[in-house]
């Protein structure tokens, strides 16, 4: 996957624990073709203000602005849990490791 040898199952787990390893399990170059809208933020719900055309924090509002990107959101979430799960069942990712940077919000339901 990253094209990196290692020694021992030290380095081994050190690599797998690396930020730059994880980005490379959840990223893949046609993420930003197939995706339409901003990244999931971790609150999966439309936002009030945004209905009602009041919304002002634009693209740095936490909640999703329609049922569009809501629903993109939730897709995203269920294809990273599945890149996340195959991780795991090939030993890309060590099975006590939970901390996934800026996707760890995704998984607070899988700890």
């Amino acid at each position: 996957m990253c094209g990196k040898n290692c020694n021992s199952e030290k380095q081994w787990q050190g690599h797998i624990s690396s930020e730059k390893h994880k980005e490379k399990v959840f990223h893949t170059e046609d993420d930003q073709y197939c995706w339409q809208h901003r990244f999931p933020t971790g609150y999966f719900s439309i936002c009030d203000r945004y209905m009602n055309g009041t919304c002002t924090e634009g693209s740095s509002c936490k909640f999703a602005h329609g049922n569009a990107e809501l629903h993109e959101w939730e897709e995203r979430r269920d294809a990273l849990k599945m890149k996340l799960n195959k991780a795991r069942k090939d030993h890309l990712i060590a099975p006590n490791d939970n901390d996934f940077g800026k996707y760890s919000f995704l998984f607070k339901d899988l700890n």
